[in-house]
């Protein structure tokens, strides 16, 4: 690279495969509608967060460019009175929220282009396919042998790809344009990327699809490849057309078409060498999934082989920040080729990091080449490498030792030592941005933990409090009720005070009647009183009445004796 010559700054630095969370935060009534604010945040970074605001009629938008998918997403129906209730409005936005998240959770939605520009319109403008068809417009004028058809569907998952029919003027013959736009791992300058260019431009290998002409622009690059009439992998496996758009063909598929083991190891073993030979040149592909490889005569073409250096995310991106160990290029391409046999296996993609459950009727080698490759251990201690699995008996049996799967076509790849430099620094700036990600991910995932584990110490804390409280309560009811007891028992066991008749005479001895009904009083008439009562046994039937009250109406309380109550 020359000292001054810089790379242009021109590239997308946006990342297509981040993950988006969205969060309906508030609703405000304008110009007499109702918008809903909407708070985005990308990946896992703090700061990398907006607003944005959206009528209903805006989610309906979203909702029919959608349908091409064929998936249930729960939008709730439109209301033609009432709907600006503030009961009515609340109701909604819990709805909407609903369908935003059914959304973002399938990952064939999430990365579309509707999705994006309904989230994040700054950086995803509606009209980036016609951008792209200027661009290749201009580019096809100066190159002169290809002629512009007209563009395709999005036939594609990335964003920024976009597909055109040629026509070659040599031979007459039609052919696939893909423009592609620079990611933010490109880091080869120009004159190091006219290059790696010509390199594969003039590569070889039975198993790796022939590039007929590829060119870099100042924003991108665009590929001319020959037609697969038959589509890719993923059109075989779901049995559709690769003309049709990629909603459509893969969001909600009716035709699933599982390989059988045969094919699986067929297929595999070839696009093994493919990788093996890329690897050994120095040149990863790091983009391994079913929709870049074609299959014809039973044979592998592997496709998109300059993906890596024009910088581009891999579709498995948001997986494989999930890993620890998945991190060197290698690794990457061991673990999209496990994730590929795992769709050409079961027709169907994988759509968590890791797998350690596989169905009962697998073929043991198959079963043990994903866990190899697919494995929360695997992932998380280290993948195997291109050369141990070749080595496996999945790919070492006579069944696809034949029919030319060991082709003796000719290989060749010439890259310049200065060449092969430059791309390995590339690469391993590309792997130190994907160990910098898993970093923040593992430190994410930590920091919510710590919090779980905060929240529940706090709310450990809450019901010792509340225990606390409830004993509290307990033992002061306790008390209050031994008291009630206590002071029932007392009540219970005191005497009944004397009662007076009405023929009763009135005391002489000054003493106040109160004191003469006291229940006390009884008790020492009865004790100290021995004179008085042998008095009244020896007198007259008829006299002893008048002497118990002249008793008691003489009774000295003086002579009672004092008793510590304590």
């Amino acid at each position: 690279m020359a000292i001054f010559e810089k790379t242009p700054q021109t590239k997308a630095i946006l990342d297509d495969t981040e993950k988006l969370v969205c969060t309906i935060a508030n609703a405000q009534n304008i110009n007499k509608h109702t918008e809903y604010i909407l708070r985005v945040h990308r990946g896992v970074s703090k700061e990398d967060k907006w607003n944005v605001s959206h009528r209903y009629r805006d989610f309906a938008a979203l909702h029919g460019a959608l349908q091409a998918a064929r998936r249930d997403l729960p939008l709730p129906p439109k209301k033609l009175l009432g709907n600006m209730h503030p009961s009515f409005i609340a109701e909604r936005q819990i709805a909407l929220q609903n369908y935003i998240n059914e959304v973002l959770k399938h990952t064939i939605l999430a990365l579309s282009l509707n999705v994006r520009c309904f989230l994040d319109p700054s950086n995803y403008p509606a009209n980036l396919t016609e951008q792209a068809l200027q661009t290749v417009s201009i580019a096809l004028r100066g190159e002169g042998r290809y002629e512009l058809k007209g563009p395709l569907p999005e036939i594609g998952w990335r964003i920024r790809k976009h597909y055109f029919m040629v026509t070659d003027t040599e031979s007459h013959a039609n052919c696939l344009l893909c423009w592609q736009s620079y990611g933010p791992d490109r880091h080869l300058c120009d004159k190091d990327l006219q290059t790696a260019f010509k390199c594969l431009q003039n590569l070889s290998h039975p198993h790796i699809d022939q590039i007929l002409a590829i060119h870099n622009l100042e924003t991108g690059a665009y590929v001319v490849r020959k037609v697969h009439e038959t589509g890719t992998l993923r059109d075989m496996i779901y049995g559709t057309e690769y003309s049709k758009s990629y909603l459509s063909k893969y969001g909600n598929p009716k035709t699933r078409k599982p390989l059988t083991d045969g094919q699986i190891a067929h297929y595999g073993l070839q696009l093994l060498q493919a990788l093996k030979f890329l690897h050994d040149k120095g040149l990863p592909h790091g983009h391994i999934h079913p929709g870049n490889i074609a299959i014809e005569n039973q044979k592998v073409l592997l496709l998109d082989i300059e993906n890596t250096l024009l910088g581009v995310a891999n579709v498995h991106r948001p997986y494989i920040r999930e890993h620890r160990k998945t991190s060197s290029a290698e690794a990457i391409d061991v673990y999209s080729f496990g994730r590929t046999l795992y769709e050409m296996a079961l027709a169907e993609t994988l759509e968590e990091p890791y797998c350690d459950i596989f169905p009962c009727n697998m073929s043991n080698d198959l079963v043990s080449v994903l866990r190899l490759c697919l494995s929360s251990s695997s992932c998380k201690h280290g993948m195997p490498t291109i050369e141990s699995l070749l080595r496996h008996p999945l790919f070492s049996r006579p069944l696809v030792m034949g029919n030319g799967v060991h082709s003796d076509g000719a290989t060749s790849l010439r890259v310049p030592s200065q060449l092969k430099e430059e791309i390995k620094m590339a690469v391993a700036v590309m792997e130190a941005r994907l160990k910098a990600e898993q970093k923040l991910v593992r430190g994410a995932k930590r920091e919510v933990r710590i919090q779980e584990i905060l929240g529940s110490e706090e709310e450990m804390r809450k019901q010792k409090r509340r225990a606390k409280k409830r004993e509290s309560v307990w033992k002061s009811t306790s008390s209050l009720a031994e008291t009630v007891r206590s002071q029932s028992v007392s009540t219970a066991s005191s005497p009944t005070p004397p009662h007076h008749t009405s023929d009763a005479p009135a005391c002489t001895n000054g003493s106040s009647s109160t004191s003469a009904s006291s229940a006390p009083l009884a008790s020492p008439v009865a004790a100290g009183g021995t004179q008085q009562t042998k008095v009244t046994n020896e007198a007259p039937a008829t006299n002893g009445r008048s002497a118990l009250l002249s008793a008691i109406c003489s009774f000295d309380k003086t002579r009672l004796s004092r008793i510590n109550s304590e």
